[in-house]
């Protein structure tokens, strides 16, 4: 015990409270503010955590311990062990006897605990992973007047039931009762004795299973009405009941079982919850273990479809369950309660649909193979791959593949020219997309969009170069931008962490457990290792010491291709494996799924009305919900990545259906000038754009009327005016095109110009940062830092692009050239200069007074923070996985504290900063 207490490393002082057994916290334990007896062995506790894990292990208990020598407990022990005040501070024969009596009035009774090694026993109790959960035990079915449940000697008591005395003929009557359709039925009738017959055979095998039974005693219980019918007198009685069943009955995993199988949808869903569930003072709830995997089966089969709008549903550790098992879409299982309650509705009223649609993400460093991969799969010639030009942007292969299974093979689909099938088949059809991401660092700000944990990554590496080489700098275009000077490695690890961040999800509620990561080392005759377990070994030395990430680089999921060599067939047939799993598989209300047609049918016009959307569901009568209906499967179909919409002011009334264009729109923009062809636009513009990320109105379009004019087909001299009439073309819809891209932090959009953050190449560099650094203490902030885990480049890019919509926030010039960087950005807000910056792991934010004179006002500041905080707050929860973040300082003196510097062993968590003027720093 002495060497577990001495070797806890600071952080780590309640892990003897946590991990001990009962009899050791008996014997060495105590509280807080316990005083230590000469020579007395015992470990007391640092901090209130460890108090209350202390009372959590013993329970009653503790009344008679030597701890409770330490009154400063006691208001505690009144909260955690729901225990009057008077029999806690008596004394200590008055505890003891106070437990006899508990003891003495009580039953010994058994819970059911997450361990399955014994159910007859309390001893989950103490080991329940991160928090002991007492209202598990007391609560049963709720709160009653017989809810005390006491921990004594590690076995559990209570106090017994009213009808817990009944004979077993009335308890069985009883529990028949509580079982049947809305708690009613007809004694003798074929269904009530059917659940009787269930019940005694289960819990009375002494009573004949179907004899007739007589109520006319039970009034006091049971009423009858004049048809014959029974129900209980009132739901108080009714919950006692069930207090009785599941305290007499409940103990084993068969009997629990038996419950979930026999008793109807009304006990079901009026008294169980999910494990994690969070009842509300007075809920009366009856917990089903989440282990053994059958039990919430079961549980959900019973309620099916009704689940996705029970109140368990605040449990999202079930969420995941219930996807899995009714194929329900995870993000419907999000919504808020009256869209899931519309699904449940659609489902019922006009049937569901299966479809089965796998997507593949194709991500890795420019010039690695990505597309020359995709085309061997698509069984491209040598001659028509050695054509291929390398990706720029995003391509989307939209079902490209259908999945044969028993041949383990991926068959190319045909199509019209329309994008419908060219010969369709009836039943279910597994369909496999695929997104090619272009390597470019610069198209990295549009890959947010579909990055998403509804896909199986392919990270494609080039095995003939060195990890630790730098990339060419002809490769990705990253000269001059936050990507300069990378290696070979930090792309691996910037996709690795990328794609961790976006399907891992922020903690075990939101992770799936099959993430999947496929390796495919490209170049594999001109590799630079030894064989795949070098190579292997040479990406594991890549990630960070104890990462997450370790559990990707599996042997099972790499591949080695050679071109035009080397076949592919082991990596095809293990596509296929991956394709045909059933998590890809979703139930869809049928009137959703005709819009995946529509798409399809409408994609030249590239961008719907939702007025031409709501008229598709004419046919109901109910305004209100034709309007529900058509937002409730935009917002399916925008989750599931087929479309964009946002139901907010000044994009709800438009759809961008062809999401493949938005992408090209963007790409156009960013696209470097070598790329270009046939821009009319003077030199200065252009190099203006390129350097600051300013994009004059009139170069944009510019570069989309270019565009345009290549679709057409026809060269003008000027912008034809067919290009401003027509859906398909860019300029018809460039107004939609940047409200989209503005929403989603890809441009901020003025009348003459724009910024577009990804292009900027300029340094926020020293003549900037010495401005701050020479004010006086009164007169600028320190250094509030952001610290993620991982930190995207693109999110600092919405960030700014969202400070920059904030009214009365100026963007800060200089000379007349605005202060944006390509890793800081200057405001000035009711006087009172911000600067935000971004490091690889931190935004940091600091404010300052222009007039050195002045100092600043809280109320400013303040209001400063708020507006960032909320944007972070916005942005991170975006994410597929909210990013989690910390905030604090860098606890540099004064004259070191210098926006843009990498944290290191130097942050401080503001909670355990002080207050004041002058703050001291907890660790120096």
């Amino acid at each position: 015990m002495y060497k577990i207490s001495q070797g806890c490393r600071v952080g780590y002082e309640s892990l003897p409270f946590y991990i001990t057994s009962y009899d050791t916290a008996t014997r060495y334990l105590r509280s807080c503010g316990y005083t230590r007896k000469n020579g007395e062995k015992c470990v007391i506790g640092k901090n209130s955590f460890c108090e209350q894990l202390f009372i959590l292990r013993l329970q009653i208990n503790i009344l008679t311990h030597v701890t409770m020598e330490d009154t400063g407990i006691y208001e505690e022990l009144v909260q955690f062990l729901n225990t009057p005040d008077n029999k806690i501070r008596g004394s200590q024969s008055e505890r003891e006897q106070f437990i006899e009596i508990l003891k003495d009035s009580g039953e010994a009774v058994h819970y059911r605990g997450r361990s399955q090694d014994s159910v007859q026993n309390v001893t989950w109790f103490w080991t329940y992973e991160d928090w002991a959960r007492p209202d598990i035990v007391r609560s049963c079915i709720g709160l009653h007047p017989h809810n005390d449940i006491y921990i004594i000697d590690n076995k559990a008591y209570r106090k017994p039931s009213t009808y817990h005395k009944y004979s077993e003929e009335v308890r069985s009557l009883l529990y028949s009762l509580l079982l049947c359709d809305k708690y009613t039925g007809i004694v003798n009738g074929e269904a009530f004795k059917s659940i009787m017959i269930k019940i005694r055979e289960k819990y009375f095998q002494k009573l004949f299973p179907s004899n007739d039974v007589d109520v006319k005693h039970l009034q006091h219980v049971v009423k009858e009405t004049q048809n014959g019918e029974v129900s209980f007198v009132s739901n108080d009685i009714r919950h006692d009941v069930m207090y009785a069943f599941v305290t007499e009955c409940l103990v084993e995993d068969s009997d629990l079982e038996f419950f979930l199988i026999t008793a109807s949808l009304d006990v079901i869903s009026e008294y169980c919850r999910s494990w994690e569930y969070k009842r509300s003072e007075g809920e009366r709830c009856l917990y089903v273990p989440d282990r053994p995997e059958k039990m919430y089966d079961l549980f959900i089969d019973k309620l099916q479809l009704n689940i996705i709008t029970h109140c368990t549903m605040s449990d999202r550790w079930i969420q995941v369950r219930i996807s899995k098992r009714l194929k329900v879409p995870k993000e419907i299982l999000r919504w808020d309660q009256k869209a899931r309650e519309r699904y449940v509705q659609y489902a019922e009223k006009g049937g569901v649909q299966e479809v089965h649609h796998a997507r593949g993400m194709i991500v890795g460093c420019a010039g690695a193979g990505k597309t020359t991969l995709l085309n061997r799969l698509l069984k491209r010639s040598k001659k028509e791959i050695k054509k291929l030009k390398s990706t720029k942007g995003l391509e989307v292969h939209e079902e490209v593949f259908e999945i044969c299974e028993e041949k383990g093979t991926l068959k190319v689909r045909e199509t019209n020219k329309d994008g419908s099938e060219a010969i369709p088949d009836k039943g279910v059809k597994k369909t496999l997309s695929f997104f090619d991401f272009g390597g470019q660092c610069a198209y990295y700000a549009c890959h947010q969009i579909y990055l998403t944990r509804r896909a199986f990554y392919i990270v494609v590496i080039d095995a003939s170069k060195d990890l630790e080489h730098l990339v060419e700098k002809d490769v990705c275009d990253q000269m001059d931008t936050v990507f300069a000077n990378w290696k070979y490695k930090d792309y691996f690890l910037f996709w690795m962490k990328s794609i961790h961040t976006y399907c891992y999800g922020n903690s075990r509620i939101d992770r799936d457990s099959d993430v999947i990561i496929i390796l495919v080392a490209t170049h594999w005759d001109k590799r630079v290792y030894k064989d795949k377990a070098t190579f292997l070994d040479g990406l594991q030395t890549v990630l960070p010491v104890n990462s997450d990430l370790v559990q990707y680089i599996i042997e099972d999921r790499c591949f080695c291709t050679e071109f035009p060599i080397a076949p592919i067939k082991d990596l095809e047939e293990f596509l296929v494996q991956i394709a045909a799993e059933e998590k890809w598989s979703e139930q869809i209300p049928d009137e959703w799924v005709f819009f995946d047609e529509k798409i399809q049918k409408e994609k030249n016009k590239r961008v719907l009305e939702f007025d031409i959307i709501e008229k598709v569901f004419m046919h109901h009568e109910d305004e209100k919900q034709i309007l529900n209906l058509a937002k409730d499967m935009l917002r399916y179909h925008h989750d599931a990545g087929k479309i964009l919409h946002f139901n907010e002011e000044h994009l709800s009334k438009t759809v961008i259906i062809d999401v493949q264009w938005f992408v090209n729109a963007f790409k156009y923009i960013i696209t470097d000038r070598n790329h270009v062809k046939g821009i009319v636009a003077c030199r200065q513009d252009w190099e203006e754009f390129y350097k600051t990320g300013n994009l004059k109105d009139s170069l944009l379009s510019d570069i989309w009327n270019g565009e345009d004019e290549r679709l057409l087909g026809t060269k003008t001299s000027s912008k034809n005016a067919k290009l401003a009439e027509d859906p398909r073309f860019l300029l018809y819809h460039k107004e939609e095109l940047l409200l989209y891209m503005q929403r989603l932090g890809l441009i901020s959009s003025e009348d003459q110009t724009h910024y577009v953050p990804s292009m900027n190449k300029r340094d926020f560099g020293e003549t900037q940062k010495e401005i701050i650094t020479c004010k006086r203490s009164n007169s600028k902030s320190s250094v509030l830092v952001y610290l993620f885990d991982f930190l995207p480049y693109f999110f600092f890019y919405r960030i700014v692009v969202a400070l920059m919509q904030i009214e009365n926030w100026n963007v800060l010039e200089s000379d007349g050239i605005r202060s944006l960087y390509k890793d800081a950005a200057m405001f000035n807000h009711k006087g009172h200069n911000i600067v935000i910056t971004v490091t690889p792991s931190t935004i940091q934010l600091q404010i300052f007074q222009p007039n050195s004179q002045m100092t600043m006002l809280h109320e400013v500041t303040l209001s400063i923070r708020k507006s960032v905080e909320s944007i972070l707050h916005s942005v991170t929860k975006s994410f597929h996985k909210c990013l989690a973040y910390q905030v604090g300082f860098i606890c540099y003196g004064e004259e070191n504290q210098i926006l843009g510097r990498e944290v290191s062993y130097n942050f401080v968590e503001e909670s355990k900063v002080g207050s004041g003027s002058q703050m001291t720093c907890p660790r120096h």
